[in-house]
């Protein structure tokens, strides 16, 4: 009995090191322009091509040194030099332009082949030059037009006619990007009140208008507040820019000012279409401290911080950052995954989670060996309480492992299936 409890442990402990080593690099392809005349702007001010390389996993990835090729037959068509890491460099959760403009001497991120618009292929390889690290094939490409996974890394692909390279994906790419829930003595309103506030991001490269749209701090009712649509120079955010909503139940003091209140002890917070239902952006977030701000360490990125000063309606690169919690993300909740019941079972068991942010979540089942059975869900997911049902008749007994995995983020819990 105590060697075959011995044998758990140093199972266990090799399946928590396997389940990274299963999931690769997590680069994914996630979104490129193969025809982009008056879109986007390269840093030289030039409109090129680009291809957007997301950083699925848990890890810091350097792409130096790997290939990047638009001929699948030709693998080793461009390496991306390795000389400047700090640019090459992709963070958890984080994206990365390449220039495909064939001009490589303007810089590390401009690479050595040209998209066509009539479609062809992309491909990243690792440093051998033979390693797959993701493919894709492409059809004629509408002009101005970016091509991109939604919701990112999904798999699911669509056209975007408000592309967001280096940001994540979305039809409407809106961001909740900062947000003071308790503002004693923080930053003042027009009406010079310290009130709660929320920070909007336009990530896409085309302005928006708000005016329509819903706000919420209750996931539930997402219809609770409609933005005025009478002035859109007052509710329009350019591209790479901010607009600050007032969260003080005061809409007499302008169209900024929305018609509910933030909780300092955590609730969520919601941005809506003008239908009332459309998911643009949502989370969720635990207590606050306060004339603290919550926002994301880099404007529209995934990683969360605390801003002892906030960067009210400016890059939150500007403010002064207090506390990096990689474990809790500084207060901001994802998702809970609940033990399966029943455990053990034979042969049906039910997964319950919560999701605090609308997302893609996938849950993989791995036997004791850190081995991939089966993907139980893969699909983008609403915010709130789900179920799922799995019927293991086709496994042998034993001791499995199920995560899962939304964003940056993973949990991993055990199951024990006994015939």
């Amino acid at each position: 009995m105590k060697n075959f409890f011995i044998l758990q442990l140093l199972l266990a402990m090799f399946l928590f090191c396997t389940l990274g080593l299963a999931q690769g690099t997590g680069l994914k392809i996630n979104e490129f322009m193969a025809s982009n005349d008056f879109a986007v702007l390269d840093p030289q001010g030039d409109y090129e091509d680009w291809i957007e390389i997301y950083n699925s996993g848990s890890e810091s990835v350097d792409i130096g040194g790997m290939y990047i090729t638009d001929d699948l037959s030709k693998p080793t068509l461009w390496q991306i030099p390795a000389s400047q890491p700090d640019l090459t460099t992709i963070l958890p959760g984080h994206f990365l332009v390449l220039w495909a403009d064939k001009e490589p001497a303007e810089g590390v991120l401009h690479v050595n082949i040209k998209l066509s618009g009539s479609g062809e292929a992309i491909g990243l390889y690792a440093s051998d030059g033979s390693t797959v690290i993701d493919t894709l094939v492409f059809q004629a490409q509408i002009t101005d037009t970016s091509y991109g996974q939604y919701p990112d890394a999904s798999g699911q692909w669509m056209n975007f006619d408000n592309p967001t390279p280096g940001f994540t994906n979305r039809p409407v790419p809106l961001i909740v990007n900062e947000f003071l829930a308790s503002n004693n003595t923080g930053a003042t309103d027009p009406q010079g009140e310290f009130e709660d506030w929320i920070e909007i991001f336009n990530a896409g490269v085309k302005p928006i208008d708000l005016g329509g749209m819903y706000m919420t701090d209750n996931l539930a009712t997402p219809s609770l507040w409609q933005i005025p649509t009478t002035d859109p120079v007052t509710t329009t955010i350019q591209p790479g820019s901010f607009l600050v909503l007032w969260a003080d139940k005061e809409p007499a003091d302008g169209l900024t000012h929305v018609n509910f209140k933030l909780s300092g002890d955590g609730e969520a917070i919601g941005i809506f279409g003008s239908d009332g239902a459309t998911v643009i952006d949502t989370l969720g977030y635990t207590a606050q401290q306060s004339d603290t701000s919550l926002g994301r360490r880099f404007d529209g990125q995934n990683d969360w911080v605390n801003f002892s000063v906030p960067s009210v309606g400016m890059p939150n690169v500007q403010g002064i950052i207090t506390a990096i919690d990689p474990g809790r993300e500084a207060g901001l909740r994802s998702f809970k995954l609940n033990q399966n019941y029943p455990n053990p079972f034979n042969p049906q068991t039910t997964i319950h989670f919560e999701l605090l942010m609308a997302g893609t979540v996938t849950i993989d089942l791995y036997n004791s060996l850190g081995q991939k059975v089966a993907t139980l869900l893969n699909a983008s997911k609403p915010a709130g309480n789900h179920k799922i049902s799995y019927d293991a008749s086709h496994l042998t007994s034993g001791v499995y492992y199920y995560r899962l995995s939304s964003g940056s983020r993973s949990e991993v819990k055990k199951m024990v299936v006994m015939k």
